[in-house]
């Protein structure tokens, strides 16, 4: 068979209803290649199971298949069967991993260690602050990040390793072609440029809630270690973390007030068994992590450029935001000096503007 036929095969292998409930690496086992599958005798396929052998009888939807090849090629994806060397290894591992991936941004050899960093889409300061910073920490030490671009600690988490000059991986609960939220576009297309986007569904798959929890299970399997930042009691964080678990994946959380409900979740996982983290140590000495030669990035440049009336503003900033006119009180200067420092800080990537004119260190 040539790669197109095997192609289309694999799709139509995806496209199965059910298919989710039989593990691939188990299909391959018996049948050797999807193509087997669909020339299987009923004989055969029963043999596997008289469900399954039901559900392959019944596929149809050939035009379907054709359709989303043009799809990808037009959208400038790829698809990565279960078999391709480009699927992650770690995936591979878990009993529910997907017969196939789109993706798209650059290929991956998956030789650095991965950690997911996720949280709950409505984080306090301190969330934000610590999942971009961990992220920052990990991946200058040459760690990709994964997480799912969602609203948030996912957003601060990817934000973080490409300003690190880092690797990322996002994985969706839409089409790869389809950015989600709206707002992150802009991280969407960077993401892209310098990691990789991954998705399980077709082409042009809209957001539906039920398919986010079940993206959660990619982030777990193509992860070796997880960190929940801020997660309340019920959320989809702490569904990654107890499907990472499942898959023999260790498990971190950073700690929070006691009396924060974007808390509650992260700090009961550290009383069942977590692994605490108070640094990026932590994770290191958790997951084995050999940490890299610091290299001369972008970040490292900003921060060692910071002199004069900059200084003063990082210094009035310490570990909190605060008001463009807090911060002109704190450093004597004026609202328009100090308003024109904290632009110029920004676009180093120094400081972060957030709601109401207030600013942060990033």
């Amino acid at each position: 068979m040539d790669a197109e036929s095997g192609l289309k095969h694999w799709l139509a292998l995806s496209r199965v209803k059910g298919i989710g409930r039989f593990p691939i690496s188990g299909i391959l086992e018996r049948f050797g290649a999807p193509e087997a599958v669909f020339a299987g005798s009923s004989a055969a396929l029963n043999a596997y199971s008289t469900e399954f052998a039901a559900s392959i009888k019944a596929f149809g939807d050939w035009d379907w298949v054709e359709k989303e090849i043009r799809l990808v090629s037009e959208g400038g994806a790829r698809v990565v069967p279960f078999d391709d060397p480009e699927y992650p290894p770690l995936l591979r591992e878990i009993p529910d991993a997907p017969a196939l991936l789109y993706m798209k941004g650059r290929r991956s050899d998956y030789e650095a260690p991965v950690v997911a960093i996720v949280g709950t889409r409505r984080p306090t300061h301190y969330g934000l602050k610590v999942s971009e910073t961990l992220a920052i920490d990990l991946a200058s030490a040459g760690v990709t990040i994964a997480s799912g671009m969602a609203r948030g600690c996912d957003t601060y988490a990817h934000r973080g390793a490409l300003f690190a000059g880092g690797r990322t991986v996002a994985v969706l609960g839409t089409g790869v072609d389809v950015p989600y939220p709206g707002e992150n576009a802009k991280l969407y297309n960077e993401i892209i440029e310098k990691g990789l986007v991954v998705s399980e569904y077709p082409m042009g798959t809209p957001p539906a809630g039920y398919n986010f929890p079940k993206r959660n299970r990619i982030i777990s399997g193509v992860s070796d270690g997880v960190v929940v930042v801020e997660a309340p009691l019920r959320s989809g964080a702490l569904m990654t973390a107890r499907l990472s678990l499942d898959y023999n994946r260790e498990v971190l959380a950073v700690p929070g007030q006691m009396t924060s409900g974007r808390s509650a979740g992260t700090n009961r996982l550290i009383r069942e068994g977590a692994a605490i983290v108070t640094s990026v140590e932590d994770i290191f000495e958790a997951l084995s992590i050999t940490i890299a030669p610091e290299e001369d990035n972008d970040a490292q440049k900003g921060k060692r450029e910071i002199a004069g009336d900059e200084l003063l503003i990082w210094k009035a900033l310490k570990d909190e935001s605060l008001h463009i006119d807090d911060i002109a009180g704190m450093t004597s200067l004026s609202a328009a000096k100090a308003s024109a420092l904290l632009l110029q800080m920004e676009l180093k990537g120094l400081v972060r503007q957030e709601t109401g004119k207030r600013f942060s260190k990033r």
